[in-house]
């Protein structure tokens, strides 16, 4: 049985969140909490399995709910969220404090909570710290690498918003190369998650718009609800999903990685992170085609090792990163001397 702790300060939240949950016979409702204090305590109490988390609530906010219990008890949080500008803004701040995923109020369903309590089950939620890594990763090639990076794509997913907010503010803003990012998420979102890294990077983090010159030192997040390409050297071509209905995640993966390899070859570095399912897959073979390199994320530190995983079972990747190691990974292979 898979024990769920509510947490809603809306009665009528509460009881529609119930009825999805019942729906499974394998998911039992281990408690109801009203606030974030009342959740703390009893999440000490009842150690459920998985916890629904509303984000604004009396006495104690979903926020720095999820904050003590990670500290506390670290277990797997869903937010309930209002998918407005100000919503989502608090709902990234949950994420980087370690919620899991996020569930839009006014979508909520059996089959969407009921999908996203099994992913959370599978969660690697607290990245292990460095002394502690458990990959058996080899340590960096040291055989000199010729290529010159000046294009990075990163995908990314679930997990994503804590993953780039611990690697990015210490990617170099010396770097050599532009970073595109598609990370699965709606609108609005990725406005806030834009802006959230711009003011921790020492690099310029914006959303990207279509049309855009690619900068080096800059990162350009995907705006949701869009794919992101790259038809033509230095120049950011943002599609509607819709010219697209083949690709079910959006943005997706694997055209930023088929487009970016297309055009930039051995020089484009395609990274793999954190999500899952296995978006990135076929863009990556499309990228080994044309010789780009390829890292994946490690295991351990992957909140979800779908994607990287994808990857490395069909030994895609040149090397495996652990999230740890990321920035310092790019900012090595974006350098003026890639021998680093």
């Amino acid at each position: 049985m898979i024990k769920v702790l509510i947490v809603d300060d809306s009665s009528f939240m509460r009881v529609k969140i119930r009825k999805c949950l019942e729906t499974d016979p394998n998911i039992k409702i281990a408690g109801i909490a009203r606030d974030g204090l009342d959740a703390v305590n009893k999440t000490m109490a009842l150690k459920p399995d998985v916890i629904t988390m509303d984000v604004n609530m009396p006495k104690m906010s979903g926020i720095a709910a999820v904050e003590h219990i990670m500290e506390k008890c670290p277990t797997p949080i869903i937010m309930v969220s209002t998918f407005t500008q100000h919503g989502a803004k608090e709902t990234i701040e949950a994420l980087n404090k370690g919620a899991i995923d996020y569930i839009n109020k006014d979508e909520l369903s059996s089959e969407i909570l009921l999908e996203k309590i099994y992913l959370a089950m599978d969660a690697t939620f607290k990245p292990l710290t460095p002394e502690k890594k458990n990959d058996h990763i080899p340590p960096f090639p040291q055989q000199q690498i010729e290529n010159k990076f000046s294009i990075v794509g990163i995908g990314i997913s679930t997990g994503g918003p804590r993953a780039l907010s611990q690697f990015m503010p210490h990617i170099s803003p010396d770097i050599q190369a532009s970073i595109l990012i598609a990370q699965h998420m709606p609108p609005t979102f990725t406005q806030s998650l834009a802006q959230r890294l711009n003011a921790e990077c020492k690099i310029k983090v914006k959303e990207a718009e279509n049309q855009e010159l690619i900068r080096p030192g800059y990162a350009y997040i995907c705006p949701g609800g869009m794919h992101m390409l790259v038809e033509k050297k230095d120049t950011i071509s943002l599609i509607p999903k819709g010219r697209f209905p083949n690709y079910h995640f959006v943005p997706s993966a694997d055209l930023l990685m088929a487009s970016i390899s297309k055009i930039y070859g051995p020089n484009a570095l395609c990274i793999i992170m954190t999500g899952m399912g296995s978006d990135g897959l076929e863009g990556i073979k499309v990228a080994r085609e044309n010789k780009s390199y390829v890292i994946a994320q490690s295991q351990s530190s992957s909140t979800i090792y779908g994607m990287p995983k994808a990857i490395i079972s069909n030994n895609l990747q040149d090397e495996i990163v652990h999230l740890d190691d990321m920035s310092q990974r790019i900012n090595q292979l974006c350098s003026k001397d890639t021998s680093m």
